[in-house]
């Protein structure tokens, strides 16, 4: 049996593990127009202090892969940081809260999601949504998970 993670990131275990991530990008108007489709993985890092999320999707024919580390404190908000870094060597910090009923609310530079696991664990969705101007809000991507292990 695996150890318990350190106690700052233990309310990140409902996201660990191997994922079938499905969805669609919307335009403005909120209609799809592109698939996503492949996998998403959380895991714990050695020491269990960080957990790592690693992307690899094909977002309509671009292929999206991206590695995340998940764990450190943010002050501000009494979340965790996330670094992510993806394969076109871009990178960018977001922060990630739990909300009351469960869900993680992650919040970067005019991007937000919402990451809903299901009670029972075997499924997550997410809602992604981009900042258009201040104050302004679209809906972006809508993304299912499906545990594979």
């Amino acid at each position: 049996m695996s150890p318990l993670p350190q106690p700052h990131v233990r309310a990140l275990s409902p996201l660990v593990g191997r994922w079938r991530t499905s969805g669609s990008v919307l335009d403005a108007d909120g209609a799809a127009v592109a698939p996503i489709r492949g996998t998403d993985t959380y895991r714990w890092l050695t020491g269990d202090a960080w957990l790592v999320h690693e992307v690899d999707v094909m977002m309509g024919d671009q292929h999206a892969q991206a590695l995340e580390l998940v764990g450190d404190r943010d002050p501000a908000s009494g979340g965790w940081l996330m670094r992510a870094f993806d394969a076109s060597g871009d990178f960018g910090t977001m922060t990630m809260t739990r909300l009351d009923d469960g869900t993680f609310l992650a919040v970067g530079d005019a991007v937000r999601s919402l990451l809903r696991p299901a009670a029972d664990g075997t499924s997550m969705t997410a809602v992604w949504e981009q900042e258009t101007s201040p104050g302004t809000w679209v809906r972006w991507m809508d993304m299912a998970f499906a545990r594979l292990s």
